[in-house]
């Protein structure tokens, strides 16, 4: 703990929010920049940020610009050694880039440079990834391109889903930039960044609103790596009969049928969708303007929507 290293930070989400916690509890954390408040559809109840939520219960002073590129005369107003972003929101310029004393690190949710841009661990997820990891890195005006400074792998279970790798990650991205930042303060040249590898480079779109239907045309495997990617946000859908279904969790079945992808296989005690080679079994399920159930709950209310032998396409 040193209180006498002043950060500026910025974030948004849940990822931030983590970061954010570890930074106050070792550190003076002098100015939180966060994204604007959002409304309900109603326009009425403001939704705030994870992060500006925990920096009001911390008493530390909130900017929230909605064009950080133009909008950053208050940041100057502040005295800090370094920014640190975690799930920022906004690209940095380099104007805000040249304020702090020593460095402006960012939390990164991937092993770069594999999974640059803002979706990192929604495509790793999705693409069965056995390590997932985050990177301390030296934020610069070039995406996700910066020398890294550290970076720590934690193994995807099974039983992992977005929301469990987001705590994990963060949590773990918290504590060693948190090292970092005393290394570097004690001395700068303490640690020697790693140039990323241009060669090795890919990238995570965020995820488009079509992106979020499951394809039953894909592998079982594929279906159920895509459902927990998507797990509690935005949440995967199955559309049927014209009806939207969020589906949470699933499990793979081993199916050696020749039915056809998206083919209703049980709904008796499990609800079993045929995919490209074996099946899916959902295991909690919302329909539209209802609660999020277990199956068998699901069932005993939804049985007839979902006919053996229908296609879900």
């Amino acid at each position: 703990m040193n209180k006498n290293i002043k950060i500026c930070f910025m974030g948004s989400p849940l990822f931030g929010k983590n970061v954010l916690k570890k930074l106050i509890e070792e550190f003076n954390v002098v100015l939180v920049v966060t994204q604007p408040d959002s409304y309900t559809k109603g326009g009425k109840v403001v939704v705030e940020q994870p992060v500006k939520i925990l920096a009001k219960e911390n008493n530390i002073p909130i900017f929230q610009p909605s064009n950080i590129k133009t909008d950053y005369e208050t940041i100057k107003n502040y005295d800090f050694d370094f920014i640190i972003t975690a799930a920022y929101g906004q690209f940095i310029p380099q104007a805000v880039l040249d304020l702090p004393k020593i460095k402006i690190l960012n939390v990164h949710g991937s092993l770069l440079p594999k999974y640059r841009g803002g979706a990192p661990i929604q495509r790793a997820i999705e693409n069965g990834d056995e390590y997932l990891g985050v990177s301390i890195m030296e934020t610069v005006l070039k995406m996700d391109a910066g020398d890294i400074y550290h970076q720590s792998l934690v193994k995807l279970e099974e039983d992992d889903n977005l929301d469990t790798m987001m705590n994990k990650l963060s949590i773990i991205g918290a504590i060693d930039v948190s090292d970092v930042i005393e290394k570097l303060y004690a001395d700068k040249d303490s640690i020697k960044p790693i140039h990323q590898d241009e060669s090795l480079v890919t990238f995570s779109k965020n995820i488009l609103k079509e992106e979020e239907y499951i394809d039953f045309n894909n592998p079982a495997i594929k279906v159920f790596n895509k459902i927990r990617s998507l797990n509690s946000n935005p949440v995967a859908k199955l559309m049927f009969n014209d009806k939207v279904y969020k589906v949470y969790t699933s499990r793979v079945i081993i199916d050696n049928s020749d039915s056809l992808p998206g083919t209703i296989l049980s709904n008796k005690k499990e609800l079993i969708i045929k995919c490209l080679d074996n099946a899916i079994s959902i295991m909690l399920i919302q329909p539209a303007g209802k609660n999020v159930m277990d199956i068998s709950n699901f069932l005993n209310g939804y049985r007839n929507n979902f006919i053996v032998g229908e296609i879900i396409k």
